[in-house]
């Protein structure tokens, strides 16, 4: 009876794997022909009729990625950003697929085929030559009006590449292709930007007052642009409380050129010009170098305002979830890019991120030829001059004509760059993902 009673299960089962296959087979054809009209929909500018049918699609197969960012695109024309955005963050949950690993579901067999993925092409298979377990011996036609679209995948279990057109088979990703990924963080940060674009915002920088007082500017345990050590005195000024935020950068100059994008982040690969442009927008200014230098202090003589050592609790810089090979692997701040301003403790003038996060642009023009902390006054210094020097620029070095210093460190820098004395320069046209700013006020 044992016997009798195991051999009739077998035989459930093997029914129930046969229905299984057969139904996955009707899913697959359903699925696809609302793809298509879904697609067709979208390319007519219908982008009603074709939410609803990317939106039945992803009921049938809710793993669907290519789906679900096309869906994403149609709500983006829809003006549904906040649901394009949750769709997008879907599919970056999905792991990485390894050599395009993919599932293939054919309409003659009940189990998947394993294989992996090469391309995906539309092409006009020319069926009159006929070599046999050789598809690359077949050429385009060139009068077919309608290519069809296919895969070429490798089967691992027969070790051969085939050609297998879409309308007969599906595929289903083990992961997403790393560069599909990467495509949909591009299209994230423009939904981001929209988002934020969206926002209304009165753009206002909150400030700090900081009061007159001198410090010593300079390092000399830093690099050789950081000494002498000097003496430096600066009037009362106001400097903006925190880094200048995108939804405010995007209220002023509608646009925002983040890399890192998100309403409450510095905003980040902004140029000196855009930055002076900005705080001139809003009646106010870039700091000096020795302002900026001032206010990082705070007071301190270490390296850092809060002491000689980085944890990883006080600032942003590039720790051990930074993508470069800089990064710091004993580290971590939390944040593997930007963090939103304020993320950290303040120093003793109330000033956020004045360490980390994004660098900041200053006023001052690099000088190239002499040490301009040899020369500089002592009270109010405002660097360099080089556009007022009557040999243009030659006699000084071009590239004082150009260069602009921006001070603080960034998520994408060592920390040892956030030192309240290190000095970093660049062309004022510059427009790195680590460079931000923040504004002053006479």
């Amino acid at each position: 009876m044992t016997r009798l009673y195991q051999e009739n299960l077998v035989f459930v089962v093997f029914l129930f794997l046969i229905f299984t296959g057969i139904f996955s087979l009707v899913e697959a054809s359903q699925s696809l022909n609302l793809m298509t009209q879904a697609n067709n929909a979208a390319a007519n500018g219908e982008y009603e009729i074709a939410e609803k049918k990317f939106e039945k699609a992803l009921i049938i197969h809710p793993d669907n990625f290519l789906a679900t960012r096309e869906l994403a695109k149609v709500k983006i024309k829809l003006n549904k950003l906040n649901e394009a955005l949750a769709l997008l963050n879907n599919i970056l949950k999905l792991p990485i697929s390894t050599g395009r690993n993919i599932l293939i579901y054919m309409n003659d067999s009940v189990e998947p085929i394993h294989a992996e993925l090469i391309d995906e092409t539309v092409m006009a298979i020319d069926t009159s030559i006929n070599k046999e377990n050789d598809e690359f011996s077949k050429f385009l036609k060139d009068d077919l009006v309608e290519p069809m679209p296919h895969y070429r995948v490798y089967l691992k279990k027969t070790g051969k590449i085939k050609l297998l057109p879409k309308n007969k088979n599906r595929i289903k990703y083990l992961g997403i292709p790393s560069a599909t990924r990467e495509q949909i963080t591009v299209l994230i940060n423009k939904v981001k930007k929209k988002i934020i674009a969206s926002i209304k915002v009165k753009p206002k920088e909150e400030m700090i007052r900081v009061d007159a007082g001198c410090f010593l500017m300079g390092s000399k345990n830093g690099d050789l642009d950081e000494v002498p050590v000097h003496k430096v005195c600066v009037s009362t000024f106001k400097l903006g409380k925190y880094e200048v935020m995108q939804k405010n950068f995007q209220a002023v100059m509608r646009a925002n050129p983040s890399e890192n994008v998100g309403p409450n982040h510095p905003v980040d690969s902004v140029s000196w010009i855009d930055a002076r442009d900005y705080c001139e927008k809003l009646g106010l200014r870039l700091p000096s170098e020795a302002e900026w230098e001032y206010s990082a202090r705070a007071g301190t003589k270490t390296d850092f305002y809060w002491g000689n050592k980085v944890t990883g609790k006080e600032a942003n810089f590039c720790d051990k979830s930074c993508d470069l090979n800089i990064r710091d692997p004993f580290l971590s701040d939390k944040f593997r890019h930007t963090a939103p301003v304020g993320s950290f403790p303040p120093n003793s003038f109330g000033l956020f991120d004045m360490s980390g996060n994004v660098s900041e642009w200053v006023q001052d023009w690099l000088d190239v030829e002499k040490n301009y902390y040899m020369v500089s006054p002592k009270t109010d210094p405002l660097g360099p001059r080089p556009e007022l020097d009557t040999c243009q620029g030659v006699c000084a070095g071009a590239a004082s004509m150009t260069h602009k210093i921006y001070r603080g460190g960034a998520w994408n820098q060592t920390a040892l760059e956030m030192r309240s004395a290190n000095r970093r320069e660049s062309h004022f046209q510059l427009q790195a993902a680590g460079n931000g700013f923040r504004c002053a006020l006479n």
